[in-house]
């Protein structure tokens, strides 16, 4: 079951990844800024909730016995209260139930449904039900950064945030997975999925293991990982020697964003084939080496180039992914002195800062035309719980 559960995990990020690389707006297809702009509000941080070392699990309460269930929905608040204390073991007694011919299928279900209508709740990562007679045990495997209980020996990277976690999985892009010590409880395991999105320059797929102790990597179809190292490496070159012709030490931050965001606007154009012929789209097109490189890209291109440029500048950035005139699309929120700003090189293609430029630090966009997961992003603005990197 474990495994079934984690090939799905799997190929829900490919999709994601995928969606990623789509784009919204067409060549021939602009977009105009609202004219009244308001300030994306701030989003109060939570205090981390630290998780005890593996040597101090967290107090397991006492396994209690069977608990008579009449029905589905018994059956579920019995789980969730279990799931909430951490239990281990849940035994259901199903006498009374009126369920199928195969109650633990029916038991199994009910997590699923939990999972998916309680996402919070999906460190509770696996379940294993045996039936005998008319009583069910539930055993449940929970994710150790919520018990405290890591396997013996266990040692990896200290997470307690979302940027910490980004700075991991960024810093150790390879072919092997890397450990990670979440000790954070509030961190959800979707939270921490999204947040690993922003990861490997739209070439390497991060995600957590089944457990979440290791970020997991993976390249595109048809491409190695040593392929995707190498194309990370080249755009890497391009950008700081963007950097170096572009930028000055005396330039303030704006100066540094507009120049950045001018550069790309002004030099990468969209690339056709998205529209007319996409089977032979070069992947590159999604990302930053075929904006800097080739100067042709689609939506994904423009904005990882984006927060390329912009990172590497000193201003913390992010791609967002949402749909813009009824299609995926990708841009950027970036923290422009002390403000988040929205940025849309895509539809600002073809601006610059001598007519001046568009889609560039907007307060805010409009919602008839944008899409996008509002939660998602006020965490990355949070660094859900703690200040940026340095």
């Amino acid at each position: 079951m474990g495994a079934k559960r984690a090939l799905v995990s799997i190929l829900i990020t490919a999709m994601i990844g995928i969606f990623l690389s789509g784009c919204g707006a067409g060549p021939e297809k602009q977009m105009e800024p609202q004219e009244t702009p308001r300030a994306v509000p701030p989003t109060e941080s939570v205090t981390p909730e630290e998780v005890p070392p593996s040597e101090s699990p967290l107090q397991q309460p006492e396994e209690e016995g069977p608990v008579s269930v009449r029905g589905k929905e018994e059956i579920r608040a019995a789980l969730e209260t279990a799931i909430e204390g951490l239990r281990k073991r849940v035994e259901l007694n199903v006498a009374e139930a009126e369920l199928s011919d195969r109650p633990d299928l029916d038991v199994t279900n009910i997590y699923y449904e939990i999972q998916r209508d309680k996402p919070r709740l999906k460190y509770a990562y696996d379940i294993a039900v045996t039936w005998e007679a008319d009583t069910l045990l539930c055993e449940l495997s929970y994710m150790p950064y919520q018990t405290g209980e890591f396997p013996d020996g266990f040692s990896g990277i200290s997470v307690s945030s979302l940027d910490e976690l980004i700075h991991a999985a960024d810093t150790h892009l390879g072919e092997d997975p890397v450990s990670i010590k979440v000790t954070n409880r509030a961190l959800e395991p979707d939270m921490m999925n999204r947040a690993l999105q922003q990861c490997g320059g739209g070439y390497i797929l991060c995600m957590l293991n089944q457990d979440g102790t290791q970020i997991l990597y993976s390249p595109p179809e048809g491409m190695s990982i040593n392929q995707c190292l190498d194309d990370l490496e080249e755009v890497d070159r391009l950008a700081d020697q963007i950097i170096s012709d572009l930028l000055t030490e005396t330039m303030t931050q704006r100066e540094r964003a507009e120049k950045l965001f001018s550069y790309v606007t002004e030099t990468v154009r969209y690339d056709p084939r998205y529209s007319t012929d996409f089977e032979h789209m070069p992947y590159t097109s999604r990302t930053a080496l075929g904006a800097l490189r080739d100067g042709v890209a689609i939506c994904g291109g423009y904005s990882n180039a984006v927060k390329l440029l912009f990172e590497k500048a000193g201003i913390r950035c992010y791609n967002v992914t949402g749909i813009s005139l009824n299609q995926n699309h990708m841009w950027n929120i970036a923290l422009l002195d002390e403000l988040w700003l929205w940025f849309d090189a895509t539809a600002g293609r073809g601006s610059s800062m001598q007519y001046g430029l568009r889609y560039f630090a907007l307060e805010s966009l409009d919602t008839q035309r944008y899409t996008w997961s509002e939660e998602s992003v006020d965490e990355l603005c949070t660094g859900a719980y703690s200040s940026p990197m340095e």
